[in-house]
Parts: structure tokens; sequence; C-alpha cells
């Protein structure tokens, strides 16, 4: 008997694919939208160079508006920039960064 209704739930399932469908219209177009320039900026202090980097992808503003994480988590965030990103960061700079970006005070600052 599991056997019937397997089958016949199979067939059910390949007659509500089999049916046809309309078929349907994407229209892609580009949008510029312009941003206001950022006036944040990095507090400065040993190796705030290296935020720098951070700059090609983000505003510092934004990286200054994350929560405060403990260094671990800072060597987290930038391994996985580094590698799924491709951030423009050495295995060297890991450590002084994130020790940078543990030490700042969260507050961003204007230029």
């Amino acid at each position: 008997m599991a056997c019937v209704a397997t089958t016949i739930s199979a067939f059910a399932v390949s007659a509500c694919w089999a049916q046809e469908r309309s078929p349907v219209t994407i229209h892609i177009h580009s949008v510029t939208v312009d941003l206001p320039p950022s006036t944040d900026a990095f507090p400065p202090g040993p190796n705030a160079e290296l935020a720098g980097k951070c700059l090609i992808c983000h505003s510092a503003g934004m990286v200054l508006r994350q929560p405060p994480l403990s260094q671990e988590q800072w060597k987290a965030e930038i391994n996985k920039m580094r590698t799924v990103y491709g951030a423009p960061l050495e295995d060297a700079d890991v450590e002084p960064l994130s020790v940078y970006l543990t030490a700042i005070d969260w507050k961003p600052k204007s230029q």
C-alpha cells in the first residue's frame, strides 16, 4: 500500500512540474546614486595606517560604528575580509591591525 501511495505522489508531483509556465520578463537597469562624502576618520595611533586599507571597501564610519569586539573577534573579522573578500592585508598585518581596532575608542572622529 505504501508503494502505491508513493507512486501516486510521484506522479502528482511530476504532473505539477509538467504544467506550462508563462514566461517572465525581467528588466535590468543600472542605477547611479551619489552618496555624501564621509568626514569620519580613523583616530591616530600605532598601526592606524593599516586601518586605512579598510577604506578600499568601507568608510571609516562604517568600521567605527561596529560594536566593540575583542582582539580575537577582530582577528576573525580581518581574516574573513582577507580570505573571502580579498582585503589587501598580509598575514603580518593581522596582529597589529587587530590590536589597533581593539584599542580605539569607537567614537567616530571628523576630520
